[in-house]
């Protein structure tokens, strides 16, 4: 039985701690656990966005971190190992980006609507 991963900020932490971001994270706990589905709600639906352009660097001063987290990368990996990425539609209407195309394989759907599906999960976790 998998997990239900909800993720509502789209990025937590800092240029020091970008080896691991909440995406990351439910990649790698995923295959420990037998699977996890993931709801990209709040400002992390941007990452569910069908956008190829790499994320800008971060300039501070005169240098440029350009190795931060691509969450982007983070949702295509987790749909290649076959876990279900959703995100939320009046999230991505909140930033008026429900019609903005999505990585193929998101599915939009109304976060709570899911709400009612929690029972068939072992568990529900808010990142």
């Amino acid at each position: 039985m998998a997990y239900l991963v909800i993720i509502d900020r789209g990025y937590r932490g800092s240029a020091e701690a970008q080896f691991f971001d909440a995406l990351y994270g439910v990649e790698m706990l995923g295959d420990q656990l037998g699977g996890m589905d993931v709801v990209l709600r709040g400002t992390s639906v941007t990452a569910a966005l069908a956008d190829t352009t790499p994320p800008p660097g971060l300039r501070v001063g005169p240098t440029v971190v350009n190795t931060l987290a691509d969450p982007r990368r983070s949702v295509r990996a987790l749909l290649d190992k076959g876990t279900a990425v959703y995100v939320d539609e009046p999230g991505l209407a909140a930033f008026g980006l429900d019609r903005a195309p999505l990585i193929p394989g998101v599915i939009r759907v109304d976060s709570a609507l899911l709400a009612a599906r929690w029972g068939a999960y072992a568990g529900v976790w808010f990142l």
